[in-house]
């Protein structure tokens, strides 16, 4: 029986991905550590002798030449210690309770008490991250999807056990669900847009963290034209887009070499969407673009 299927068509459940348990054994062996450690030296309070005790009948105890604050402050710093790490751990049990189960159709967050489906039509922002270590790399290893600006991002990150395969396949389910749509709205001579975040940007939060705090600018897609801050250019007069793996950059041109949009890939949000939508309309400019893509299929 599953109680946690939303209410919303999904499709069939592809998988489930939940979050490691990995970094909660650690955090766990880790917090024992200190309090073995202050265990021990509670013993040993108990049993030595400090200089201002009077003299022992047994000659053979201990003497410790210190004050007994100075043991009794390291007692207490590594409970302290203990009791942080222990949080850290309990932290990872409840990141551990909640799972992304991935469907035909969008992407439910569970978690206790929570059942968020978001259908891949509607993500309107699905920003691909490089974060950890990993991020001057530019090797991508998390994703956050939104439906729009006004959402706050739902995040999925190294900590999630196969998250390389959980991207893969959000990106994949991203562009077949969601292009019919937009060459549809495109075809019938509606515009679409996409959002992007300069490079600036995405770089500073790969070196400050916060990368969900961003500022985006749109990109205007319609069967004629790309409008890139104001300016548009007609479709064809584009060239095709240069993706870069050594910088992580996307440069689109026009005929003339005069560059019409650079920044880094991953701060388009939806990148691989928009690159597709961009070919498509390159390949089949000026035609009935619905009619076309479903021939195609």
């Amino acid at each position: 029986m599953h109680d946690t299927l939303p209410t919303a068509n999904t499709g069939d459940l592809i998988k489930t991905y939940r979050v490691g348990r990995g970094p909660m054994i650690v955090s766990s062996i880790c917090a024992s550590i200190p309090v073995l450690v202050a265990l021990f030296l509670v013993y040993f309070v108990n049993t030595v002798r400090f200089p201002d005790d009077p003299p022992a009948a047994d000659r053979t105890t201990s003497t410790f030449n210190g004050p007994p604050a100075f043991l009794y402050g390291i007692i207490v710093f590594l409970l302290i210690l203990a009791a942080l790490m222990f949080a850290v751990a309990f932290w990872q049990k409840r990141l551990n309770a909640a799972r992304f189960e991935l469907y035909e159709l969008g992407i439910c967050h569970v978690a206790p008490g929570v059942s968020d489906f978001v259908p891949f039509v509607e993500i309107d922002d699905l920003y691909l991250l490089a974060v950890g270590q990993t991020g001057i790399a530019d090797l991508i290893n998390g994703v956050a999807y939104r439906r729009n600006s006004a959402e706050k991002f739902r995040v999925v990150t190294p900590l999630v056990d196969e998250s390389d395969e959980f991207i893969e396949r959000v990106r994949e389910l991203h562009v077949q669900q969601r292009l019919p749509q937009m060459l549809d709205t495109l075809g019938r001579g509606g515009v679409v847009q996409f959002n992007y975040a300069d490079s600036k940007q995405i770089w500073s939060k790969r070196i400050a963290g916060n990368f969900l705090k961003i500022k985006t600018r749109p990109l205007m897609v319609s069967a004629q034209y790309l409008e890139v801050d104001g300016r548009r250019t007609p479709i064809g007069l584009l060239r095709d887009a240069d993706t870069s793996t050594w910088t992580g950059k996307v440069t689109i041109k026009d005929n003339d070499g005069q560059v019409v949009l650079s920044t880094i890939a991953t701060g388009i949000m939806g990148m691989d969407l928009f690159l597709n939508v961009l070919a498509y309309l390159q390949e089949h400019q000026l035609s009935p673009i619905a009619e076309k893509f479903a021939a195609d299929l």
